[in-house]
């Protein structure tokens, strides 16, 4: 998504794209996160399971929007985005390789 908001020509029929194309997708992953959290800890202890999940998401959203905030006032739209795109090839990468491994 990032790589496309960096390079979509400017209008509103793209934004709406791109936005229902995240919505999409967060939908989905939030999903499937919450099923595999289920799925992964005892019933016993499914409150501290997704309480550790919600602070950990919690945590991870507020230092990207620090960073790329930063980023963003310092270098532009452009490489706030280009970050983030890196690191979501990397993480991308990391499941592939630890799920083949």
């Amino acid at each position: 998504m990032s790589i496309v908001l960096v390079t979509m020509p400017a209008g509103v029929g793209p934004l709406l794209l791109v936005f229902s194309l995240g919505g999409i997708y967060v939908a989905l992953e939030e999903t499937l996160e919450d099923s595999l959290c289920a799925e992964l800890a005892p019933s016993a202890q499914h409150g501290m399971a997704f309480g550790s999940l919600a602070t950990v998401n919690g945590l991870g959203d507020l230092v990207s929007s620090v960073v790329v905030g930063v980023l963003w006032s310092a270098f532009g739209t452009a490489t706030a985005f280009a970050f983030s795109a890196v690191l979501c090839i990397i993480g991308a990468a990391l499941l592939l390789f630890q799920r083949a491994g």
